[in-house]
């Protein structure tokens, strides 16, 4: 029916594929914005290699950037999951590049939903909208009435485009009456679908094709991207709205994240660096580069996430991180990513 079509943004991303597939198996019909016809096969060719059906799929060019083109995208869509947003995997020198493409973009896509009278939206946002910038001293766990502090010099640009952007989000559906939740990962791990690397994704590659001889010892939550897809697809049945932060129980830090690779892949393990960049080195770096300066925030500490709302409303049971690294980097052998 048409009022069990769910439009997905930004649908050839690697979180927004592994949702088309959730959504499928769960029978909805699916609608992808995508910024032109090539990514629009990129997504029928992973439905068609997993065996799902292509033709409930379909496509409508909209671009974040543009108010165009998200009317005829919302339209006769039940639901509206928006996935879409900036994340460089390098950190842009001016935060306004990308924070005002993720606030309008929002803006966008839910005062359309909003206009087509959709039943209600799925924010995808991230922890990094949680808990940068507060006092390193804190030990009790982030939950969902934490936002990441925008006064802090230590808030990356991505950071704060994820934060300012799910800020607006809440503003919008307050003003325009649209129920909305947020979805909240950690960093996202877990199997590629093809060779589209997300930003996650380069990070093990990087790790894996031995690009980087020294590893800062930063632990960051993790989650399995396909419990982010199943969290935005049970969210649909949370008639209230939430904020759902997603990480799996361990944190591991990159350097043990690389140990995880090279146990998992012997053949790379010459090629993998399990070295510690010097805290001090990473500190004074941060005084110059926004990405390290996120980075450094994190040194020494593992930031732990209350993920009982996920847990106990969308029934997530969450993939070891153990698991997600390794289904990550088997997934870039196979598709010849590394």
């Amino acid at each position: 029916m048409a009022r069990d079509r769910v439009l997905v943004t930004g649908a050839s991303g690697f979180i927004a594929k592994h949702v088309v597939l959730e959504l499928l198996r769960a029978g909805f019909d699916v609608r992808g914005s995508v910024r032109g016809s090539l990514r629009a096969d990129e997504v029928l060719r992973v439905v068609r290699d997993v065996g799902e059906d292509a033709g409930r799929c379909e496509f409508a060019e909209a671009d974040l950037g543009s108010e165009a083109g998200w009317d005829a995208a919302t339209r006769d869509c039940r639901f509206v999951l928006h996935t879409a947003s900036p994340f460089p995997l390098i950190q842009p020198r001016r935060a306004d590049d990308i924070v005002s493409i993720a606030r309008r973009g929002t803006e966008f896509v839910l005062r359309a939903a909003a206009r087509s009278s959709a039943e209600r939206a799925i924010v995808t946002s991230s922890v990094a909208a949680v808990f940068y910038g507060h006092p390193r001293d804190r030990v009790r766990p982030f939950g969902e009435a934490d936002v990441t502090n925008l006064a802090s010099a230590a808030v990356s640009s991505y950071a704060r485009s994820k934060t300012v952007a799910e800020l607006h989000a809440w503003d919008v559906a307050r003003e325009t009456g649209l129920a909305i939740s947020t979805i909240n990962p950690g960093l996202v791990l877990g199997p590629l679908l093809d060779s589209r690397l997300g930003t996650s994704a380069q990070i093990v590659a990087t790790i894996m094709k031995g690009w980087l001889p020294l590893l800062p010892d930063v632990s960051i939550p993790s989650v399995d991207v396909r419990d982010v897809a199943r969290a935005h697809v049970r969210a649909l049945d949370v008639p209230e709205s939430r904020r759902f932060l997603l990480a799996a129980p361990e944190t591991p830090s990159l350097p043990e994240i690389a140990d995880i690779l090279a146990r998992a892949f012997p053949e790379r393990c010459g090629r993998i660096s399990r070295r510690r960049l010097p805290s001090a080195l990473l500190r004074a770096g941060a005084l110059l580069s926004p990405g390290l300066a996120m980075l450094a925030e994190d040194v020494g500490r593992a930031k732990e996430i209350d993920t009982a709302p996920a847990r106990e409303l969308l029934n997530l049971r969450f993939i070891p991180v153990r698991e997600a690294v390794v289904a990550l980097g088997e997934s870039l052998l196979r598709h010849r990513c590394v």
